[in-house]
């Protein structure tokens, strides 16, 4: 069974898909899969140094800090960086949903419905959460609302992936919450409940 998990930056898919992972799931994390090419990958980190100049160098691969200076805030310069990542990360998924033998994996996919992958997971799980939330994790992480803003442009709404996934886990508690939902999940992807968690009513 194979569990594609999306949502907006900053709702917490992440960490909804690490908790999957302590509870039996293979995982394999976007985030992941980025910072090893950024780091290890030949291919990624000539192709971002020549797009985006030598200052995005680093001591070990590409400078995330100085990368994300460069793009955030700026469309056209993230969209030239998901054009060269993305198939990178996709080979590098699939890659791992073959070699692994577990009964679920998940795979966290940012840009699932956007980038026409839905059709290739048995379940698809979007992330929500409340705005306020959303916008306090994101400042967090060194992001302004406006550099929030420019990172969406290329992305459905949350609304949207949520009406577009087969479960929706709402983000708006704690992370026993989380936790609850991620279980729940599981009994379901594993034949153990009926369809509809999470589901709008």
């Amino acid at each position: 069974m194979t569990v594609a998990v999306t949502g907006p930056y900053a709702s917490g898919k992440s960490t909804f898909v690490k908790i999957l992972g302590e509870l039996g799931a293979d995982t394999v994390s976007a985030d992941e899969i980025v910072h090893h090419l950024l780091s290890e990958n030949e291919e990624a980190i000539l192709r971002v140094t020549e797009r985006f100049g030598e200052e995005v160098h680093g001591e070990r691969g590409i400078d995330r800090k100085a990368l994300g200076r460069t793009v955030f805030g700026d469309s056209e310069a993230l969209r030239d960086l998901e054009e060269i990542l993305h198939p990178l990360v996709r080979r590098e998924t699939d890659r791992r949903i073959s070699a692994s033998e577990a009964g679920v994996f998940v795979a966290e996919i940012p840009l699932l419905f956007e980038g026409g992958r839905s059709g290739d997971f048995d379940c698809t799980v979007a992330v929500t959460v409340p705005e306020e939330r959303r916008l306090a994790w994101a400042g967090k992480r060194g992001l302004d609302e406006v550099s929030l803003r420019a990172i969406e442009t290329r992305q459905l709404s949350s609304g949207e992936k949520a009406r577009r996934a087969d479960a929706v886990v709402e983000n708006d508690g704690d992370l026993d919450k989380l936790r609850k939902q991620a279980e729940y999940l599981l009994e379901q992807v594993s034949g153990k409940r009926g369809p509809g968690v999470g589901r709008r009513g």
